[in-house]
């Protein structure tokens, strides 16, 4: 699924009346200072899942890593990238920062930082140009003066929509079919883009999360149709058949697959199928209203927002005529640590306290990867795992809402499993085996 794009309406209908689109870079001198004051920043990334809901602690965590000098004078200067987003139609649309579209979008991130101290920047890029006078165009990728813009922030935001967008624009790909690119240029805004990142904070929701990854980016698909058809390298017309881009996003958070919306729509099984795809031992899956804020130098996270961060670890998974078995799953809250790397681990928040395994046992799951054709968004999966670390059985199954055949995801507690909630109430858990299987 390529999830829909969802935000709060409270500020966008403040901003929308006066909107205007502007293209303001900053003045060489102040953008050198930017510049110069942000190589003392260590480069950081803040992955949200999607539906950012407006969230302090997310949005404070990026502007603080963007603020170059701490409490001295100096501000962060964010650039907004929200060409994920359709193209607008009308300039009416366009100066509306309650609709859902590119420049729409920049309007309404600009003013959601700044309420938050942070300078911006709305990069004026999107995918076609629909009316006379239209600001953000396709061209400006190549612009010197958006590049010079960009290249004076201290970190860049990418709004969500479809993450193949910013392939097509921030990206000079050879030819492929099904736009299965394996050869792909930056183009100068990206190449400016770059600079920021190695210096500065990149943060991303939903899209803007997905395209961080390097190679074998996901661009769609829905886990009951990864397992009964496979992965298919390309950007499909069918949005629920599995798709992957083998050239990937942006690199910037490598080493693992990543994947958005996670546990909220039951990702886990289309996540699993693409690692043993294209042999990625590791997925990272962010939930809705919840960020990894990730020391990129070193790999180390801590997780903040409403739910979770995820780890599938495939090292040990076997693959089998049915499906696959021996995946561990381990589930990250808020103040817990999540490090990347050659291995890639979730620690327990300071002050944790063990789960105690002594509930009932947990209740079979009709729709445990939240088919659209179903309730959808829930949480199914995590849920059933919840209660499966704290009961008294070992195991919880689950099926696909899907027929035809029926897939059956069983979970289960064992020796390798531990389970504990955070001071901030959160349920976690490492090393929770995860089976697929077509049921018989």
């Amino acid at each position: 699924m390529r999830t829909p794009h969802r935000r709060s309406g409270t500020l966008a209908a403040a901003v929308a009346a006066a909107a205007v689109i502007t293209l303001t870079p900053q003045p060489a001198a102040a953008a050198a200072e930017h510049a110069a004051a942000a190589e003392r920043v260590s480069p950081h990334a803040v992955l949200i899942g999607g539906n950012l809901k407006e969230n302090d602690q997310i949005l404070r965590s990026i502007v603080d890593l963007a603020d170059p000098d701490g409490s001295g004078p100096a501000r962060a200067r964010i650039a907004i990238v929200t060409v994920a987003a359709s193209a607008a139609r009308t300039p009416q649309d366009a100066a509306d920062a309650s609709k859902n579209n590119a420049a729409a979008n920049g309007l309404y991130y600009s003013a959601l930082f700044e309420r938050f101290g942070a300078e911006t920047y709305a990069v004026p890029i999107d995918t076609a140009i629909n009316y006379d006078g239209d600001v953000y165009t396709p061209a400006k990728a190549f612009d010197p003066e958006v590049s010079a813009a960009i290249e004076a922030s201290t970190g860049v935001f990418f709004g969500g929509g479809d993450q193949m967008r910013y392939v097509r624009t921030l990206f000079e790909c050879a030819d492929a079919p099904l736009e299965a690119f394996t050869d792909c240029d930056d183009t100068p805004v990206m190449t400016a883009i770059r600079a920021v990142a190695a210096r500065g904070v990149v943060s991303g929701v939903s899209a803007g999360l997905t395209i961080q990854q390097g190679e074998d980016m996901i661009t769609g698909g829905e886990s009951y149709e990864a397992w009964r058809d496979g992965a298919t390298p390309g950007y499909l017309d069918d949005a629920r058949a599995l798709g992957y881009l083998p050239h990937g996003g942006f690199g910037f958070v490598d080493g693992v697959l990543i994947d958005s919306h996670f546990t909220t729509w039951g990702r886990q099984g289309r996540a699993a199928q693409l690692a043993l795809a294209t042999g990625h031992p590791f997925v990272l899956g962010i939930d809705e209203t919840t960020a990894l804020v990730l020391d990129r130098r070193s790999g180390k996270g801590t997780v903040v927002g409403e739910h979770g961060v995820s780890v599938l670890d495939l090292r040990a998974a076997q693959p089998t005529a049915e499906g696959v078995t021996g995946v561990r799953w381990s589930y990250a809250t808020a103040g817990d640590r999540v490090t990347l790397g050659d291995a890639v681990e979730v620690q327990r928040a300071r002050g944790s306290a063990p789960v105690k395994p002594r509930g009932a046992d947990a209740s079979a799951v009709a729709d445990v990867w939240d088919s659209l054709d179903g309730e959808g968004g829930v949480y199914s999966l995590r849920d059933l795992a919840r209660e499966v670390v704290a009961s008294s059985a070992r195991t919880g199954d689950g099926t696909s809402y899907e027929s035809g055949p029926r897939f059956v995801t069983r979970l289960t507690r064992d020796e390798a499993t531990a389970a504990w909630r955070t001071p901030a109430g959160g349920v976690s858990f490492s090393q929770l085996r995860m089976d697929i299987v077509a049921a018989p």
